[in-house]
């Protein structure tokens, strides 16, 4: 007879425009916890750029934009799990999560400067090296893209909370890698909705980031859970195999 776990059927996978209908109501019922946390990523945008004015090292402090970022999505992931959200959720993760938090921030803005550095210098360059340069470190800043809207979820999600950070933030990776097409079509979406909010500058310092939030966590976490459960039933598969091999 079989157990319990070995016949729950594998989650269904998400679908896009579903994940934004969802976030639309997500988003008018905790609009104000949202836009709250949006003005403060938004404020945090606004100093980071004033010091770079003043500096050009100011855009060292582009990390520190993970912080109110993580604020976003802890209160995204709240809704989406169906937890009691409030806007002390957002701010509190800067206390229990901080060191995670600052190292994602650091390593996505690593990656993405390292690559656009590259990209300039490709295409400055010219040639066949210099192009394929370019196209390389374009690519890689398009993975950088996908990974840090399946990361953030991810790793702040309370149903993973007990799991270490580098098995949280290696699913964030996995997702991209075996889904790059459907993962892919999720960036594309956030990326033409937070490029048409920057006409309106003020819908990406209020609205903006909080809401592609909401559609990335409706569609990641169901999405993560269906690959987790698919690597458990595989690895289940194998040991099966093996217990068989070593009985006959």
């Amino acid at each position: 007879m079989a157990s319990r776990a070995e016949s729950a059927p594998v989650a269904r996978w998400p679908a896009v425009r579903p994940a934004v209908r969802a976030a639309l109501g997500d988003f008018y019922v905790n609009s104000l916890r949202l836009v709250a946390a949006n003005l403060l990523w938004g404020a945090t945008l606004i100093g980071v750029w004033l010091a770079f004015l003043i500096t050009p090292l100011g855009v060292l402090l582009l990390p520190l934009l993970a912080f109110p970022t993580a604020s976003i999505f802890r209160i995204a992931v709240l809704v989406v799990r169906g937890g009691t959200v409030s806007w002390w959720d957002g701010l509190r993760v800067w206390r229990t999560d901080a060191g995670p938090i600052f190292l994602l921030g650091i390593v996505l803005v690593g990656c993405l400067s390292v690559f656009v550095v590259n990209i300039a210098s490709g295409v400055l360059s010219g040639g066949v090296i210099g192009w394929g340069v370019a196209t390389a470190a374009s690519w890689g800043s398009v993975v950088t893209w996908l990974v840090s809207w399946t990361a953030w979820p991810i790793l702040l999600d309370p149903a993973r909370a007990n799991r270490p950070v580098r098995q949280r933030l290696r699913t964030a990776v996995l997702l991209v890698l075996a889904y790059p097409l459907r993962i892919g079509v999720l960036g594309a979406v956030l990326a033409v909705v937070l490029l048409a909010s920057t006409v309106a500058l003020i819908a990406l310092m209020t609205i903006s980031v909080a809401f592609a939030a909401l559609v990335a966590t409706r569609y990641v976490l169901p999405a993560a859970d269906r690959l987790e459960e698919r690597i458990a039933a595989g690895a289940l598969a194998t040991g099966r195999a093996a217990a068989l091999r070593r009985g006959s």
